[in-house]
């Protein structure tokens, strides 16, 4: 994996950008369901590879050239096939919208969620020029990145207007509160759900557990435990239809002391036991 971050923002018509990082990885075989923070989105681009990727539910295959923007609000799982894994580029962006949005063209940008169809060579060139910039710093670096994101929203917003497109999804757009601190959270409930504790995030950002709780009502609409709950079930539901691992090493794998407390969680939450959910996700 490669990461380029950045340290800057910039304003683009009725938008304050702030990027946070660029990445190029290979994505392992289950990415489990999650939601960014509502001023989020993620530029999703892949190089190569198959899989398919869930959106609010609904599966849609992914394969070499599919551009997808995920936003605010919109619940996405990724699967990747372990014969032809994808190999993806992903731009995480902040946005702002200010008070004169008004007719702007970059109203749209900010306030479709969910798009998804064909780079065609559009988005792609300008993401890899991302990723040279970072791996080779030069004099200009910081302008040189801030025009090749301009041109990538640029493009994006001239797709949502030209190209049919699922409806945006409206929702309120808030002012950017501790933008920076957005994608430690989503990392640390995705990548240590199985061990996070309210003590290690709030040490994470920086803050007291009050602040970190009220972080997390300002900018997810929940909890901490709730929070949490999510991203090991999110984790579980995935590992129950994606792989043959048994129940007992997904309920510790999802950060579960003992199958029975896994069993009763995931029952209140789905609805069924995790084997009657494995079942009928395979048919």
């Amino acid at each position: 994996m490669e990461t380029y971050e950045f340290s800057f923002g910039f304003e683009l018509g009725c938008l304050h950008v702030a990027p946070v990082h660029v990445r190029i990885e290979q994505l392992p075989a289950v990415i489990a369901a999650h939601r960014h923070s509502n001023v989020s989105y993620e530029i999703h681009y892949t190089r190569s590879g198959q899989g398919d990727v869930t959106i609010d539910g609904r599966t849609r295959s992914v394969g070499p050239d599919t551009l997808y923007v995920t936003g605010p609000g919109i619940e996405h799982a990724q699967r990747s096939d372990s014969r032809s894994p994808i190999v993806e580029y992903c731009l995480y962006l902040n946005c702002e919208l200010s008070p004169r949005a008004g007719e702007d063209p970059f109203f749209r940008f900010a306030q479709t969620h969910f798009w998804m169809g064909e780079d065609g060579g559009r988005v792609y060139p300008l993401l890899e020029k991302l990723i040279a910039e970072g791996r080779r710093p030069q004099p200009g670096a910081r302008e040189m990145a801030e025009a090749l994101l301009r041109q990538i929203i640029v493009l994006l917003m001239r797709m949502y207007r030209q190209e049919a497109a699922p409806a945006p999804v409206r929702m309120r757009v808030p002012a950017l509160t501790r933008a920076g601190l957005m994608p430690v959270i989503e990392d640390a409930f995705f990548y240590r759900h199985r061990t996070l504790t309210l003590s290690d995030l709030a040490s994470l950002l920086n803050l007291s557990q009050r602040q970190t709780q009220r972080l997390l009502r300002d900018n997810f609409g929940k909890t901490f435990s709730q929070k949490l709950t999510d991203a090991r079930m999110a984790a579980a539901s995935q590992l129950l239809a994606g792989t043959d691992l048994s129940v007992t090493e997904i309920a510790e794998r999802s950060g579960y002391s003992s199958i029975e407390h896994f069993s009763a969680a995931f029952h209140r939450r789905m609805g069924c036991s995790p084997r009657a959910y494995r079942k009928g996700q395979r048919g």
